[in-house]
């Protein structure tokens, strides 16, 4: 196990009325609000009561300013609206918070008597120091998310750069290789443990999270911030739903075939041809009220299939894609000595494959009372898709040397999040994390890999089990403990970090 210890003190400058979101700290899985009250004689206002309201679920959260006329209301769910009330007159409206931003509000009422101000969110603020972006429910439920996945939301922004291949994809941010990057969910690590998976997620299958459950996403690129590591590219940091005082829901699906596509492309001269197939994706999001004011539920289930066109044959086969230098004689002589001497049945021509995937979250929030709020969050994923280990145009594999790549991911995550005093705030943080990844050939894994030239080195055929899938196993157990507490002095802040990995 092992433990580490983080400490920064942020400075609150003083700012116009009303400024957009400023820089915070760390991979947040919350907001804040801070803000200066000046008072009619022009200096700080002390003791005055803020009450910070969520429209949402009607938790409330009361403060009292300091002496430098500062509150600061921490770790509060992203989104909103807020309203922000000031001495029981004064009101003001934020209209939405980033995922990790502290909005900055400051009030003079040295010329006015009572204000009620709307604020609106400034659209991809800085989460942390340093170059970065945020994307929220907008951009989610707009965006052209074809593949169901945040990668199609923060694509937009031209620092991140989306290769594509048919395995899948890769986040390349400000240039750098995928495996710099960090992606976590609700603070939970959803990486890629062993390297080897190119779209970095924990499932080399897809993102192992249903997309509809996702409220916020943040990316920074190099922040400069003590609480952030372990990645040199860029941190995605999302954050699941919650649920709200109103029942809301709802479900989607989408099917397409080869007998949706178009056989002709211009002119009758042009013939579109297609493999048979089949794809479907449907799933359903919910999320309400069990108690008003007080206990909150969001759930959200996805589930897909799709083709994966890897159907490979030898010259005039008229299986799939045709390797033009291997001739039938060639492949049965092949065929034949693997069955009469080596007793070893190679599989045939290979055919398509499918790429299968089921994810589903489950989150509870209760408002204990006003001080103290626990979140409980439960994200399960299973995948798989069929692979071709060398399919290169000089390559063909006979259909024991793919593989089946898969993924089975579990993830319990709690938080305990309490405002002790007006100047003092905690969280507890646990989660646990089970990981099995698998990656199986379709033979026989004890005959060994063996590679035969067809006319020199103009093609190569593989025969038996992928070299790199004989006794290849990776199953991971991570638990995560951290308690961070947040004191304001003054006008300055000091964030305190304790965390336990094992």
């Amino acid at each position: 196990m092992k433990f580490s210890k983080a400490t920064s003190v942020i400075g609150l400058a003083s700012a116009l009325a009303l400024m957009g979101p400023v820089a915070a700290y760390a991979q947040e899985t919350t907001s804040a609000i801070r803000g200066k009250i000046i008072s009619a004689s022009g200096a700080p206002l002390t003791s005055a009561s803020i009450v910070v309201t969520d429209s949402r679920t009607g938790v409330k959260r009361t403060y009292s300013t300091n002496s430098a006329g500062t509150f600061f209301a921490s770790r509060l769910p992203v989104g909103g609206p807020y309203t922000v009330i000031v001495d029981g007159k004064n009101t003001i409206t934020v209209d939405s918070i980033s995922l990790g931003d502290t909005y900055k509000l400051s009030l003079d009422l040295s010329s006015i008597e009572e204000v009620v101000v709307t604020a609106e969110q400034v659209q991809g603020g800085d989460v942390a120091p340093g170059p970065s972006a945020t994307f929220g429910a907008f951009e989610l439920e707009t965006s052209v998310a074809i593949n169901r996945d945040i990668a199609d939301v923060y694509a937009m922004d031209p620092r991140m750069n989306i290769d594509s291949d048919d395995d899948g994809f890769s986040v390349n941010c400000g240039g750098k290789h995928p495996r710099f990057n960090s992606v976590t969910l609700d603070g939970v690590s959803q990486n890629d443990r062993f390297g080897l998976n190119e779209n970095g997620y924990s499932t080399a299958v897809g993102m192992p999270f249903p997309y509809d459950g996702i409220s916020q996403v943040s990316v920074s690129l190099a922040p400069f911030d003590v609480t952030y590591g372990g990645f040199s590219a860029c941190n995605i940091n999302a954050v699941t739903k919650s649920g709200s005082n109103e029942w809301d829901g709802g479900a989607f699906y989408e099917h397409s075939s080869d007998d949706l596509k178009g056989d002709s492309l211009g002119d009758a001269a042009s013939a579109q041809t297609s493999p048979s197939y089949t794809e479907n994706k449907k799933g359903f999001h919910i999320g309400g009220p069990l108690i008003e004011d007080k206990l909150f539920f969001f759930a959200a289930y996805e589930e897909s299939e799709r083709p994966r066109f890897l159907q490979k044959g030898y010259a005039g086969s008229g299986n799939g894609v045709e390797r033009d230098w291997l001739s039938q004689s060639d492949y049965q002589r092949i065929v034949d000595i693997a069955n009469d001497v080596y007793d070893y049945d190679p599989g045939g021509q290979p055919s398509n494959g499918t790429q299968e995937s089921e994810k589903y979250m489950v989150r509870v929030d209760w408002n204990i009372n006003e001080n103290h709020n626990l979140a409980v969050i439960y994200n399960y994923f299973d995948g798989f898709q069929l692979r071709d280990s060398d399919g290169d145009s000089n390559e063909f594999e006979f259909a024991n040397h793919y593989y089946t790549k898969g993924s089975e991911s579990e993830t319990f995550t709690m938080s305990l999040s309490s405002q002790w005093t007006d100047a003092l705030s905690t969280e507890v943080f646990y989660s646990t994390n089970e990981m099995n990844d698998s990656q199986v050939t379709v033979g026989d894994k004890d005959f060994g890999d063996m590679q035969i030239s067809i006319g020199g080195r103009a093609g190569t055929v593989y025969l038996g089990a992928d070299d790199s899938r004989q006794a290849n196993a990776l199953n991971t157990e991570s638990k995560y403990f951290k308690f961070s507490a947040k004191y304001l002095v003054g006008e300055h802040l000091i964030l305190q970090v304790l965390t336990a990995k094992s």
